[in-house]
């Protein structure tokens, strides 16, 4: 390095020192004379400070203070529970390890405990932190977890520090779509306060409006950036994007889910990659290095509604279940014949073998949970209704198994049409989730109540199915004269 070099270098970092927590760099390069570009390297490796062109922020002051959403999985809510996993992360300092953030509802701290949890399951909780550290923190968690030093499969399951938030839940009546409304109190510290955000409040528009700036403000961040770890890219993307981010908006785990355009996988070295989506790997042909003996999926493997979406299929988890509880009144308990029942029509398409091992395993698991619980006379009354909600869902999977084969898309469709049904699917969907839970035992009033609502429900989907089959004929007739 030269001498007028060292010297810039000494300057800029007295001058870093004094500076106030928000500022331009083109006006202290000016005052000091010294080249704005000295002023970018010594700032962009100095882990105190966020730049995005010439503005930067010191990272201690952008992020106190800072709101954002936490997304519990459906396991978190039903479990009561929320593993911090990479949900803090980029808004702390990175010497706080997940399982030393403080949570605080009001003046109340919330309490922790420790849980062992399917490996396979816990993993969608950590998946911006990259496999390699993933496997450090949940070594770390506990002695217990050692045996992932040799590898496991998904199903061992492990040991970790979860936050206790079942009372929060119940009193909220929480539920999917629902949100914890997070500020960060303390940087360096990691304490965070939150509160309930319903979904009501969250509208779809918003959402997308979220995802479309960390989109943009990603993409930026990644240019240059191939060495910096997942949370640090997003951090400098949450900078970037600044106000542009409606603190109601999105998750992380709902950005990372979602967007069309930002891809997170593993890179060659088995650490968290992010990538825009239009863009090739560097290295097609380089395998993900994983630790011995585990194999983390590079697609959606958190949960079964959340895999059940990436994977493409039209079956929510209460018409799975229903599947299985209908093969269960039937006495056709095979697990083969309930699959290719529910997953009509190709079934789900999966990102690589790691993914559909997962997804298969968390099927069969609840396929013996349900059978191995199923009471015959509980239900008795719910079984035939059941059954005909699941004849109707046989004949929307049908449907759009039809439209794939003709090669229609959703947009060759009348949106009204498609509403319609929707809207019907949704009732069914709602009477199917009651008929499922194991508390509700109809009286025979009660039955014959839900089979008259039943019966106008199957006439509605009969006529947008209808509707709907219209469509396709329409667009299957030659256009003009055949000659």
């Amino acid at each position: 390095m030269s001498d007028e070099k060292r010297g810039f270098r000494a300057e800029i970092k007295a001058a870093l020192a004094a500076a106030p927590a928000e500022f331009e760099i083109p006006a202290l390069a000016a005052s000091l004379r010294i080249p704005e570009e000295q002023w970018e390297v010594i700032v962009d490796a100095d882990p105190e400070f966020l730049r995005a062109g010439g503005k930067v922020c010191r990272r201690e002051a952008f992020f106190t203070g800072r709101t954002f959403l936490i997304t519990p999985e459906t396991w978190e809510i039903d479990s009561g529970i929320l593993v911090p996993g990479h949900r803090f992360v980029p808004c702390l300092d990175p010497e706080v390890f997940p399982s030393e953030v403080v949570l605080r509802s009001g003046r109340r701290r919330i309490r922790t405990r420790e849980v062992s949890l399917p490996l396979a399951q816990v993993v969608g909780c950590f998946p911006l932190l990259g496999t390699e550290q993933m496997m450090d923190v949940l070594m770390a968690e506990s002695p217990a977890n050692g045996f992932l030093r040799s590898g496991a499969r998904g199903d061992r399951e492990v040991t970790l520090t979860v936050f206790d938030l079942a009372d929060f839940y119940r009193e909220h009546d929480f539920e999917d779509g629902d949100a914890l409304r997070c500020e960060v109190v303390d940087y360096r510290g990691g304490t965070v306060k939150f509160s309930f955000l319903s979904g009501g409040e969250r509208p779809a528009a918003g959402k997308r409006a979220f995802i479309a700036a960390l989109d943009e403000a990603c993409a930026a961040a990644l240019r240059g950036a191939e060495d910096l770890e997942v949370p640090e890219i997003l951090a400098q993307s949450l900078f970037r994007a600044g106000t542009k981010l409606d603190p109601a908006g999105a998750s992380l785990d709902e950005f990372i889910r979602e967007s069309l355009k930002i891809v997170l996988g593993s890179g060659s070295d088995g650490r968290g990659e992010l990538r825009v989506a239009d863009a090739e790997p560097e290295d097609e042909d380089g395998e993900v290095v994983l630790p011995e003996g585990l194999a983390i999926s590079s697609g959606e493997t958190g949960t079964l509604p959340a895999m059940l979406k990436a994977t493409g299929t039209a079956l929510t988890p209460e018409e799975l279940d229903g599947f299985i509880l209908d093969a269960c009144a039937t006495r056709e308990m095979d697990f083969q014949s309930v699959f290719a029942r529910a997953f009509r029509g190709g079934g789900p398409r999966f990102s690589d073998a790691a993914q559909e091992a997962v997804f298969m395993n968390t099927v069969e698991d609840r396929f013996e949970e349900l059978t191995g619980h199923y009471d015959r006379v509980d239900d008795e009354l719910k079984a035939p209704l059941r059954s005909s909600v699941m004849e109707a869902v046989e004949e929307r999977l049908d449907f759009f198994a039809e439209a794939a084969a003709l090669e229609r898309s959703a947009d060759s469709l009348t949106a009204e049409k498609l509403q319609r049904l929707a809207a019907v699917t949704g009732r069914l969907g709602t009477l199917l989730k009651l008929l499922n839970r194991e508390d509700f035992m109809p009286d025979a009033h009660e039955a014959e109540h839900l089979e008259a609502q039943l019966e106008n429900f199957l006439d509605e989907q009969d006529a947008a199915l209808e509707a709907l089959r219209e469509d396709l004929s329409e667009t299957n007739q030659p256009k003009g004269p055949v000659k």
